[in-house]
């Protein structure tokens, strides 16, 4: 029995489109493994953000915390609006992180954002591995330089935020002997 016109045409496009995805997947572009995963999607925050080498210098930068919770798996989106926090003197810059909202304000040293912290309304906020109440605090999340105020119910998003940023902004590279 011989295949009908639609059929034909039905295989043919199966076929562009294998070809297609082939292609588009890295299949035979010669790229290597490395570069292909270098290249992957990205959140549309971080693209911009990680172009540019960020300097490890032990302090806490913007393309620093995008490129740690980009690494953890998490999905940035950087909100037009500047990040204000009653006490906090310096604005913060504003993220959605999925479902949550999460404000960044760096600070010159940590003294600094001690004096922040301590200008703040601390019952207002938990740690970000305490047990929220029925209120709902925003977690509070420090870091050498970084003040960080996450709004999310979610403990497993909580947890994963929080622990991408407190181990710790990037550090130098020693010397080599």
């Amino acid at each position: 029995m011989k295949p009908s016109i639609a059929e034909l045409a039905h295989a043919g496009a199966l076929a562009i489109a294998g070809a297609t995805l082939v292609a588009a997947c890295g299949g035979s572009t010669g790229k290597s493994a490395a570069a292909r995963a270098d290249s992957a999607v990205q959140a549309p925050a971080g693209e911009a953000a990680l172009q540019a080498p960020c300097p490890a210098d032990g302090r806490w930068k913007e393309c620093s915390v995008l490129d740690r919770l980009i690494r953890a798996g998490l999905g940035v989106r950087r909100d037009s609006a500047a990040a204000h926090e009653p006490g906090v003197a310096t604005p913060g810059v504003l993220y959605h992180v999925g479902s949550a909202t999460l404000a960044l304000y760096f600070f010159p040293d940590s003294a600094a954002r001690k004096a922040a912290v301590a200008a703040l309304d601390t019952t207002q906020f938990v740690g970000y591995n305490d047990p929220q109440t029925i209120r709902a605090e925003r977690s509070l999340i420090q870091s050498a330089n970084l003040l960080a105020l996450l709004d999310s119910r979610r403990d497993e998003q909580r947890e994963r935020i929080g622990d991408a940023i407190t181990a710790g902004p990037p550090q130098p590279v020693p010397p080599k002997r």
